[in-house]
């Protein structure tokens, strides 16, 4: 599989997908196939990662109390 072909299935596996365990196996699989030196190898191994972390954590406003009149 070409770097070409590596990235429209990663795309395909991720695009509007929930990321499962077995997305997650797929995509290592995928990357086992690219050189390690490729740069795609490398932006998508740093994608992985981010995405076994889970979304990130937003923190919640805190609103501005109104003092009472």
């Amino acid at each position: 599989m070409d770097e070409r072909e590596v990235l429209r299935t990663w795309r395909d596996l991720f695009h509007g997908n929930p990321t499962t365990p077995e997305t997650l196996a797929k995509a290592e699989a995928l990357l086992e196939g690219l050189s390690g030196e490729s740069p795609l190898h490398l932006r998508l191994a740093n994608e992985l990662e981010d995405l076994k972390k889970g979304p990130p954590v937003r923190k919640k406003k805190r609103s501005a109390r109104r003092q009472p009149s």
